[in-house]
């Protein structure tokens, strides 16, 4: 035979169950909810847009304005090498940084004056959303760092 209250108490065993229950699936979840952000927002492009290829093209033409201020009109071949060299340099640090390649090719650095040289660049920027290939004029920085 069984009383009233033990029939009461299974009941209450059986509610406090499945509330447990509800707290877990509902824990199971939110964490696969935040696993499927995660996993969104890192598959999206690494901060690569419009506003970062302004970024490039401004770390570019300080960079090889400041390589330029090392230089003068008589020695334009030791220019053009290292700004080739920092090219290669600054793609290979860019594509293990970001989902993009940078590449700057078909530099040609001449004199302007007794003492002032420029150079001009071509500048490659690709990424999945975003590619165009510039043609850049690039003077001495005298701001450099």
């Amino acid at each position: 035979m069984v009383t009233a209250t033990g029939d009461r108490s299974r009941g209450q065993i059986i509610l406090i169950g499945a509330i447990a229950l509800a707290f877990i699936i509902l824990g199971i979840v939110v964490v696969f909810n935040g696993v499927l952000y995660t996993e969104t927002i890192s598959s999206g492009t690494a901060s690569q847009g419009g506003s970062s290829a302004a970024v490039t093209d401004a770390e570019l033409e300080q960079s090889i304005g400041c390589i330029l201020t090392r230089y003068n009109q008589t020695e334009t071949d030791q220019a053009e090498t290292e700004i080739e060299e920092f090219g290669r340099i600054y793609r290979n640090v860019s594509a293990q940084s970001e989902t993009t390649l940078i590449n700057v090719s078909d530099v040609d650095v001449r004199g302007t004056g007794s003492s002032d040289i420029n150079a001009t660049v071509n500048v490659t920027y690709d990424t999945h959303d975003l590619q165009y290939n510039q043609q850049r004029e690039i003077e001495p920085d005298e701001e450099c760092p």
